[in-house]
């Protein structure tokens, strides 16, 4: 009787402390986590905007003829016919002084100043060299280059003539995609560089 007395206070003790267990720590009880402090994002530094460049006439007169000397199946003396606009301005200063130094063969050359049409003069100094005499035509602006552009297409010559321009422009980069063997290369400012466009490499 009496090991049955003891037993049961010790289920009764093992009891009362398990409920008390119970009731200081809750099952259920919620963790309470430590409040999380947003952070701001970083502003992103701004992309500074490359200042465009700008075409100096002298240069691209010069990168012009370069590429005019440099271009595929041209021998010096190269033949050309020359849109200028004004007698001694930058591409007829480089013009005369090749001239001088047998780097070229004149086959006309236009002064827009002069108040001629230029399209109209470039169709009569083509039809007036034979084909197979005329390596090139140098022109002087984009607008000129267009007219002597005109004049070539509806010559129709099969002896490779191009024009070769300084200065670009989107009416130049145009031709160049229409007509790659006629408007063959411009040296001035492309994608915020001053190069030479050739129209093969475009077209």
């Amino acid at each position: 009787m009496m090991k049955k007395c003891v037993s049961l206070l010790c289920a009764a003790l093992l009891c009362m402390g398990m409920a008390g267990c119970m009731l200081i720590y809750p099952a259920d009880a919620a963790v309470t986590a430590p409040p999380v402090t947003p952070t701001a994002a970083p502003t992103p530094e701004p992309t500074p905007t490359p200042e465009p460049v700008v075409e100096d006439p002298a240069v691209c007169a010069q990168m012009a003829w370069d590429a005019l000397f440099t271009y595929d199946g041209h021998e010096a003396p190269v033949r050309v016919l020359g849109l200028f606009t004004e007698e001694g301005g930058p591409g007829d200063a480089l013009y005369q002084a090749m001239l001088e130094a047998g780097k070229l063969m004149p086959k006309g050359a236009y002064y827009a100043n002069a108040g001629e049409d230029a399209e109209g003069w470039a169709a009569a100094a083509l039809q007036a060299v034979p084909v197979g005499l005329l390596d090139s035509i140098y022109a002087e602006t984009p607008e000129l280059a267009l007219a002597a552009y005109g004049a070539l297409r509806k010559a129709a010559r099969n002896d490779a003539v191009e024009v070769i321009c300084a200065g670009v422009t989107e009416d130049v980069l145009a031709a160049m995609r229409e007509d790659h063997f006629c408007m063959g290369a411009a040296a001035g400012a492309y994608e915020n560089q001053i190069t030479v466009v050739y129209a093969k490499d475009i077209a």
